[in-house]
């Protein structure tokens, strides 16, 4: 039967999501775990998250025996080799047909910006900087919605077939002295979201910022080639209906 897992991961301990030729990817460390339960069977993960980036909600689907019937015990059961930089969820049984990436209608991205003062104990989960006008920012997110070419958000040597995407939602708030920027689509290019946050922080401090942005998406003129840091990154939803 097929199973699909929901599980959370801390990616500062990882060189990426999927499998790497050390076999220090997320794929590689689940996969150990559920050979240990006597699930061999390739993982297949809906999403791709770099060296780094975190997920509260990655979701990956694995063949397994019909006699895994109870789906709370295999989750226990899976979790005492997964932690303690991962942690399933939630498991539940899926159509054979089902595809974890393809089957995906859209995506949800969390940015975690902390204003206050730099703790070394946290700065492998946020960003630390200074506060922003969060009206000002809400204000230039809105130029991300809808379907465009996002060319200028794409990081160099990407092999997409297409730099179109379509953005549902881009907003940010704010959280305790924390801001969270969010960003849902119906897919990503490769860093996307890190360039638009660091071309977002970057047009709050340019006076004419917004009009900057605009040029970046209708005219493919980047902001900033360079993607905000990767620790403030959450996968934080995966949605199929």
């Amino acid at each position: 039967m097929k199973i699909q897992l929901i599980f959370s991961y801390d990616g500062s301990k990882f060189q990426g999501s999927q499998t790497q030729p050390h076999e220090n990817g997320v794929q590689d460390a689940l996969s150990r775990a559920l050979a240990h339960v006597g699930i061999f069977d390739k993982l297949a993960l809906s999403s791709r998250t770099d060296k780094g980036v975190h997920a509260t909600a990655q979701s990956a689907t694995v063949e397994c025996g019909e006699h895994f019937k109870d789906l709370d015990r295999l989750k226990n059961l899976i979790n005492r080799h997964a932690h303690p930089f991962i942690h399933i969820k939630n498991i539940k049984r899926v159509n054979d047909d089902f595809q974890a990436r393809y089957d995906a209608k859209a995506r949800l991205y969390r940015y975690i910006i902390d204003h206050g003062r730099y703790d070394v104990f946290h700065a492998e989960h946020c960003l630390f900087a200074p506060k922003f006008d969060t009206a000002r920012a809400n204000h230039i997110l809105k130029i991300f919605i809808g379907e465009h070419d996002f060319s200028a958000f794409m990081k160099t040597g990407s092999g997409t077939k297409s730099p179109i995407r379509e953005i549902y939602k881009a907003y940010c708030y704010e959280y305790k002295n924390k801001t969270v920027i969010v960003f849902k689509a119906n897919g990503f290019l490769r860093a996307q979201v890190r360039l638009m946050v660091a071309s977002l922080l970057k047009a709050l401090n340019l006076k004419d910022g917004d009009e900057l942005l605009n040029l970046a998406i209708n005219h493919k003129k980047p902001l900033t080639r360079i993607p905000a840091a990767a620790q403030g990154l959450y996968l934080s939803r995966v949605f199929y209906r």
